[in-house]
């Protein structure tokens, strides 16, 4: 059942507005927050016809298609949202706006066992409506394939190609700053995720055998100089792959990084932290995230997978 259905409360959480806090990770990650303050005290959520979330979704998952009513009744249905259209359909509800800076930073109640659960579900739910490229955005703006990257990269052999991706992303000039504060949370390096170094590469591919594989790199391409020193590697170098521009976008960036076998990502970035999540939703295994060097200077794994779900660590 959905959050607020087994209640008489008129209670109505709702997003409303255009503006978003911070780029489509912090936005996913709001979303799914949204959802779980839902859930955890039981309130509907309502999501205004044009707002930040339905222009979001839809571009990646859910797209429009066939009759509006039917799909609006699918979008209610698969997320357990109300869409509410005009504001004077609010005059029955008691409104608890909330904003996206909020969502971001709300910590849920719940055991960090049933929170990863619910997130996973949600995530899961979004996937199985994943966007092939038919259908329309809200605006009625084409959508994209979520497999655009792969089909571009890999073509006819994309179901069957072993790749791995890293995520390289500086964060503008706050990066390092964010990579410490998860540093104190999880022992990470606090900076070897930003930087992606060949030998930081090297320890995680080599012993996997996916130095014989493609290697992906996806980017907001602020952080040339790290893609630059992977190129110039003798040994990483020939085996990286770029993404063609006209096939870069963050969906297909995502579905990359989502379905590779192997993922390297930075902890600091949320988009990176969705792409961890998403893996360990759909049962994806080899993420890694949270790499330091122990006292022999050997590099190892010190928070696992359900790290990407520490309150902590969604928060800074």
């Amino acid at each position: 059942t959905c959050p607020g259905s087994t209640t008489d409360s008129n209670k109505l959480i709702l997003l409303d507005g255009t503006d978003t806090y911070g780029r489509t990770g912090n936005n996913l990650m709001e979303f799914l927050h949204a959802l779980q303050y839902s859930r955890d005290n039981d309130i509907q959520l309502g999501v205004k016809y044009g707002s930040w979330a339905m222009r979001l979704l839809p571009r990646m998952w859910l797209s429009v298609t066939g009759d509006q009513s039917q799909w609006e009744e699918q979008f209610e249905k698969a997320l357990c949202i109300k869409i509410i259209h005009k504001t004077v359909e609010l005059r029955e509800y008691d409104v608890i706006p909330i904003d996206t800076k909020s969502l971001l930073l709300y910590k849920s109640n719940q055991s960090l066992g049933e929170y990863a659960s619910f997130q996973q579900q949600a995530i899961r739910t979004l996937f199985q409506n994943y966007n092939t490229g038919e259908g329309t955005t809200l605006a009625g703006y084409g959508t994209r394939n979520m497999c655009e990257g792969i089909d571009a990269l890999f073509g006819k052999d994309s179901a069957s190609t072993i790749y791995s991706v890293i995520h390289i992303r500086q964060l503008e000039k706050v990066g390092y700053a964010i990579l410490a504060a998860v540093s104190k949370h999880t022992g990470c390096d606090p900076r070897a995720a930003i930087e992606m170094r060949p030998d930081y590469i090297r320890t995680i591919l080599k012993p996997l055998g996916m130095l014989n594989h493609p290697i992906v790199v996806i980017s907001d391409n602020q952080n040339i100089e790290a893609i630059q020193r992977l190129l110039d590697d003798p040994e990483i170098g020939p085996r990286i792959v770029l993404v063609p521009e006209e096939a870069a976008w963050s969906g297909g960036d995502m579905t990359l990084g989502v379905m590779s076998n192997v993922f390297i990502g930075n902890p600091a970035s949320s988009f990176s932290g969705f792409v961890a999540k998403s893996r360990l939703a759909l049962g994806k295994g080899h993420t890694y995230l949270f790499r330091a060097r122990d006292n022999e200077g050997k590099w190892s794994t010190v928070c696992g997978d359900s790290c990407v779900f520490y309150k902590e660590v969604n928060h800074f």
